[in-house]
């Protein structure tokens, strides 16, 4: 495992934003450019990268960002990449997005401002697509109306990875991820209803 030292974060961290990435050289630098430019101060979140044994240049890409911490491990999956990089954070509350998201730049103060609600364990985010593909809108509009519909309830019980926060203790508690999915194949689905049940 390889550790990159993140020069930014002390004792004031409150949030820690984890990343899996398999071969993400592609499209993490806008990713890592999004988070650091969040409307919070920078010393009071993390962001940690979970190479889960790329094979390009993903680890590089990220060694180029000062203030990322950089954890390395063979391929396991996203389930295993998001659980290391939870053991390893420092937050009380873990943010989870995946290498190719863009978040905006209110992404981490919307999140966990929830979060100051004590019954409250889980935050899901929104998802839009700037994929300019049949499917892909049809993805988006069908996403836009479970959002609609979920809006109007008191609570919900599945959080998507893509735009996800919790509470790291219960994070923990409750193991994280099934890590026998070895790939993503709805191991954030599992883990939302037992946290919910």
């Amino acid at each position: 495992m390889t550790i990159q030292t993140d020069t930014t974060v002390d004792e004031r961290c409150r949030w820690s934003v984890v990343i899996p990435a398999y071969n993400a050289d592609g499209n993490i630098a806008p990713l890592l450019n999004a988070l650091e430019h969040q409307n919070v101060p920078r010393d009071q979140y993390q962001v940690i990268v979970v190479d889960d044994g790329s094979d390009d240049n993903t680890a590089e890409t990220v060694k180029t960002f000062r203030d990322v911490v950089l954890l390395c491990q063979s391929n396991r999956g996203p389930a295993a990449a998001r659980n290391l990089g939870a053991r390893s954070a420092k937050g009380d509350v873990i943010l989870f997005t995946d290498s190719d998201c863009v978040p905006d730049r209110d992404w981490i103060s919307q999140m966990v401002s929830p979060m100051s609600d004590s019954e409250i364990v889980g935050v899901k985010g929104v998802y839009r697509t700037r994929q300019k593909s049949l499917i892909a809108r049809f993805i988006q509009a069908e996403y836009e109306d479970k959002y609609r519909k979920m809006m109007k309830a008191d609570s919900i019980d599945f959080i998507d990875t893509y735009s996800a926060a919790y509470r790291r203790d219960l994070f923990l508690k409750y193991q994280g991820f099934d890590e026998h999915f070895p790939v993503a194949s709805a191991e954030d689905v599992e883990f939302s209803f037992r946290l919910a049940g």
